[in-house]
């Protein structure tokens, strides 16, 4: 009886753990490094009592090379806002700084956003951050994969991301997050926000996406403050994966 119990134990544990944390970070970024993208970006902000807010931009993204990422945001509505445009240089490699300018029509002038100081803030008044937008480097912080959990009727792979130093912490500007990966594509599906007190803070939920070749692309996301009811919908429409120039993610074309 004793073995039988510690056989079912074992199948158990590798039912648990199918696929070890490598496998499922590099299978989600092997699906999201798409070499080009182009399309029509949306946010929808909506209020606690239900008014709706509006931003379009125009959108452009290019795999530079296997380790930077570079993506351009120029937009288009409201009019207040128009033809202030975004470029961000991200990297997946740590011994590299992420850089992001803004461009500001108003006063037609570039400004760098530091991201040490600015990456946690919000973007454009909605739910999501400038960090959200800017790729991690693997190990930036300390990733722990945990038990398998359910998400609207569906169980993923759980990976938990917190910083263990007070530096990564400081860095993080979250107390954790738990990340929820498709058991069969390891896509990034979901995530939990929670504030260092251990209160859920905001749910990340992918519910659209497009697929081409061996890549995935989230088509809607929704981002929603749990604690002050404030949700912001991201959209993609009108996508293109045709190739695009490397001076298209410049500064000089940031202003044009």
């Amino acid at each position: 009886m004793k073995k039988i119990s510690l056989v079912i134990g074992f199948l158990l544990s590798i039912n648990l753990f199918s696929a070890d944390l490598n496998t499922i970070l590099t299978g989600f970024e092997k699906a999201i490094q798409i070499p080009n993208l182009t399309g029509d970006f949306s946010v929808k902000l909506i209020s606690q009592n239900g008014d709706i807010r509006k931003i379009k931009a125009d959108v452009f993204q290019k795999l530079s090379n296997e380790d930077q990422m570079n993506r351009l945001f120029k937009f288009t509505y409201p009019p207040t806002i128009r033809d202030t445009g975004f470029l961000i240089h991200s990297f997946y490699t740590e011994n590299k700084e992420n850089k992001m300018w803004i461009y500001l029509p108003i006063v037609k002038k570039i400004k760098r956003i530091i991201l040490s100081s600015s990456g946690g803030g919000y973007f454009m008044g909605s739910d999501f951050t400038y960090s959200d937008f800017i790729s991690k480097a693997r190990g930036s912080f300390t990733e722990e994969l945990i038990s398998d959990g359910d998400m609207n009727g569906k169980t993923y792979y759980r990976i938990k991301v917190y910083g263990k130093t007070q530096k990564e912490k400081e860095a993080f500007g979250y107390g954790y997050v738990i990340n929820y990966f498709d058991k069969n594509d390891y896509f990034l599906y979901g995530r939990d926000y929670y504030e260092y007190s251990g209160d859920l803070l905001k749910t990340y939920r992918v519910n659209k996406v497009k697929k081409f070749d061996t890549y995935i692309y989230p088509t809607e996301i929704e981002m929603t403050n749990v604690q002050t009811n404030h949700k912001s919908i991201i959209s993609v429409s009108n996508i293109s994966f045709s190739s695009i120039q490397d001076n298209i993610f410049t500064t000089r074309n940031l202003q044009r």
